[in-house]
């Protein structure tokens, strides 16, 4: 006896099986794949069927949102300038966050002036404070990072015989600058 050599499927029949193939493998997914990995359950069969509870153990935790830093210390650029009369002197400050950090550049026009640099930690007696450059200069630039939330800037005296226009120029995250 011979056997005879068996037909290839014709497409139609391919077209049908693979169609069959993918309704069957979307009822499976529904019905036991979704409820029991990710507990989720759109049939509720998975429930029916004690699916549903695998599902939910295996979820992770929602997650826990990020703190969100106050919206008034944003990225900022400021300029501040201030008249001296001769023997005048006055302060500008920002008010900062424990690291937050500015660029600045001060031009006195008219001479140099008297400066004190320095910070006050939020809450200390009004003696407290901490200095971090001192001098007589008609101008300065730096960078500057807080070592702890309070105020920081500048007390500029006019020590000359005419008057100055100190201008002040930052960039940086504070919450606010000015004249105190």
């Amino acid at each position: 006896m011979s056997a005879e050599p068996a037909q290839a499927p014709s497409v139609r029949e391919l077209t049908r099986s693979a169609i069959g193939a993918a309704v069957v493998g979307g009822i499976v997914l529904l019905v036991a794949v979704l409820p029991a990995e990710a507990g989720i359950d759109p049939t509720g069969i998975g429930t029916w069927l004690g699916l549903t509870a695998m599902g939910e153990s295996r979820a992770p935790p929602a997650p826990t949102p990020a703190p969100v830093a106050p919206a008034a210390f944003e990225f900022r650029t400021d300029t501040v300038e201030v008249n001296l009369r001769p023997g005048e002197g006055t302060e500008v400050k920002a008010v900062m966050r424990a690291g937050d950090q500015l660029v600045y550049t001060w031009t006195a026009d008219g001479g140099a002036v008297l400066y004190d640099f320095h910070g006050e930690p939020k809450g200390a007696a009004a003696d407290v404070f901490t200095s971090y450059a001192k001098g007589t200069s008609p101008t300065e630039k730096g960078t500057f990072e807080a070592p702890f939330e309070g105020i920081h800037g500048w007390y500029w005296k006019n020590t000359g015989p005419s008057g100055v226009t100190v201008k002040l120029e930052t960039t940086g995250v504070y919450a606010s600058i000015g004249r105190k």
